[in-house]
């Protein structure tokens, strides 16, 4: 079912705002932080469709709803390059470095153990087991587009779906070849770390020009 432009501006700004506040959101606290020029009723009955849909779910009994894979999906299919944001630090997630088997350099990884998401004591070994399949199957990373962004349980190097990765190759001086990779929570600042990447990026191909 084709998704209504109201139902997309809604679904976009509740994945944000989840994304920003780490907690539920409900379609109050959608009409008040956005003025959006409906009722609460109205967006209710619209992230109830969307529930139902697949894109939200109500973890709770509350009355506030989270992406699932297929909301986050839909909110990073539909970002633009204007909304990427270059240069800004990546937030609550790990920067990896890497070619061929070895992983060159890791970044960040104590702030994204402190995120809420790790308050759930077994998510604390997923996270363990998916960076340890990430390392496991560089080799088959080497064999992606230029960049990719795999949510939950769309990524094929591991079998662990709770987190995300944006992945990207690259090029490293004396013609070695390699990726760069982002992993976290789902809830991850999709804009700053795909516009992190593409920055990173091309400050790398300009330095291999000189």
């Amino acid at each position: 079912m084709v998704l209504s432009e109201r139902q997309k501006d809604i679904l976009q700004k509740a994945v944000f705002e989840y994304i920003d506040r780490a907690e539920p959101v409900s379609s109050g606290w959608l009409e008040e932080q956005y003025e959006l020029p409906f009722s609460p009723a109205t967006i209710r009955a619209e992230m109830m469709q969307l529930t139902e849909q697949g894109y939200l779910e109500q973890p709770h009994t509350s009355s506030g709803r989270v992406p699932t894979d297929k909301g986050y999906r839909f909110f990073v299919d539909e970002l633009r390059p204007a909304e990427l944001e270059d240069e800004q630090p990546f937030g609550f997630s790990a920067l990896a470095l890497a070619y061929y088997h070895r992983t060159l350099w890791k970044e960040n990884w104590e702030r994204v153990l402190r995120e809420p998401e790790f308050s759930r004591a077994e998510l604390l070994g997923n996270f363990t087991k998916f960076i340890s399949d990430i390392e496991q199957n560089s080799s088959r990373i080497r064999r992606v587009r230029q960049l990719e962004v795999y949510i939950g349980k769309e990524n094929p190097f591991s079998s662990v779906g709770d987190f995300s990765m944006i992945l990207s190759e690259c090029d490293f001086a004396q013609g070695q070849h390699g990726f760069v990779a982002i992993v976290g929570p789902k809830r991850m600042p999709y804009q700053k770390n795909i516009g992190f990447i593409h920055s990173l990026i091309q400050t790398w191909k300009k330095k291999l020009k000189r």
